[in-house]
């Protein structure tokens, strides 16, 4: 028994800190009645650096009770909530409004995400206040004071605007990554607006927009000595395309020529026009990732991406329709784009070409970072499925 006791007090602190902080504020609670030394780990501010916040159902309003306590150590917050639930809403604004008003304020890094379906024509005009109010400047006694490194609003179904965006950048120039590529239908940030933000905000390295957001002169700011070495950016293709401005590959070429580390995700929805894809798709453009989420025949885009990115492709995603076209497409990408470590297809291929896939590409079948299925599953291949039948 001794020695169980002992076991347990000699847990380095810096290691408990990370097992507790995987834990719910009552787990935490619960855990920290183990012994002295757990207690103690319990009480540290190390302990409070990442928190998420839960706002499931209304009783999780007892979590904004913990913002006066251990508001002045929080550095990483996720916030999740259902927003179906009118007093999740409610909850999730006030715990914002809370942290906007933090003195001393350390947080560097945020992220809220919606988990349930937004109620008929919810707007969410509240979050974006609330955004708003945290963006602004604060009266930080924090020497020296504290900034926004990392935003993520990709989970936030809401029409955000350029006013959020513009406090953002004025008052967070530091600012590292940002994401906002939600699912709301329409996008409401201009490309002017991210211009203004990554002349401002010269230390990101990793962005995620709308393709709607960006233009010729964005590209050619990040290629910009002052700008530091941008290191991903991903780009979301929407319905939005048809009526906006493509990227031109001169753009494109002198970015990458002045930062040649970048590396770029691609991704087409289904509501893109199918059109647009081989459009917008360069040779010029490093991608990394491309996600082809269209859910019709694009045999001929994947060809197109091997004879692009034979030298960059790394991880592949398709929601399309099986046909012998694609198999060959597929298999021919296999071949030939040797950096290829990830390849999710949600439709069914005949097992020889799965076979022939995994024989060509050894890495992946080793790590099992790959969806291809020859037989029908569960979700996603339901909506493939669907939309088969027309």
């Amino acid at each position: 028994m001794a020695m169980e006791s002992r076991s347990w007090n000699n847990i380095p602190e810096h290691v408990l800190a990370k097992v507790l902080s995987q834990l719910s504020l009552q787990e935490k609670y619960y855990s920290s009645l183990t012994c002295k030394h757990w207690y103690n780990v319990f009480q540290s501010p190390q302990l409070w650096h990442c928190f998420h916040f839960r706002f499931y159902v209304p009783q999780h309003h007892r979590f904004l009770n913990s913002v006066d306590k251990i508001g002045k150590h929080l550095r990483k917050i996720f916030i999740g909530l259902n927003q179906a639930v009118r007093e999740n809403c409610v909850n999730a604004c006030t715990l914002l409004g809370k942290l906007a008003k933090l003195d001393p304020r350390r947080i560097s890094s945020i992220t809220i995400e919606f988990t349930g379906e937004n109620p008929l024509f919810y707007a969410g005009m509240e979050f974006v206040h609330c955004l708003k109010v945290l963006f602004c400047p604060v009266l930080n006694t924090v020497t020296p004071p504290s900034q926004i490194l990392h935003v993520d609003v990709s989970g936030l179904a809401v029409a955000l605007d350029d006013e959020v965006f513009d406090l953002l950048s004025e008052n967070n120039p530091s600012l590292e990554s940002l994401n906002i590529q939600n699912k709301n239908l329409v996008c409401k940030v201009s490309p002017a607006c991210i211009l203004r933000l990554v002349r401002k905000c010269r230390k990101l390295t990793d962005i995620h927009v709308l393709h709607c957001s960006m233009s010729d002169e964005i590209l050619s700011c990040l290629a910009e000595e002052e700008s530091k070495d941008i290191k991903h950016l991903s780009i979301l293709c929407r319905r939005d395309e048809k009526y906006g401005k493509d990227l031109s590959a001169e753009a494109w070429k002198q970015l990458v020529d002045k930062k040649p580390s970048l590396r770029v995700t691609l991704a087409f929805d289904h509501n893109c026009p199918l059109n647009l894809v081989s459009v917008i798709m360069k040779p010029e453009i490093p991608v990394r990732t491309l996600k082809l989420e269209t859910l019709t025949k694009i045999h001929d885009e994947v060809n197109l991406a091997t004879s692009y990115y034979t030298r960059t492709l790394e991880e592949i995603m398709l929601r399309t329709r099986n046909s012998t076209e694609l198999e060959e497409a597929l298999v021919d990408m296999a071949l030939k784009c040797t950096r290829l470590k990830c390849m999710m297809v949600s439709c069914i291929l005949k097992k020889s070409v799965v076979d022939q896939i995994l024989y060509l590409l050894p890495e992946m079948r080793k790590t099992g970072s790959y969806i291809l299925n020859w037989e029908m599953d569960t979700e996603p291949w339901e909506v493939v499925r669907i939309e088969a039948v027309d």
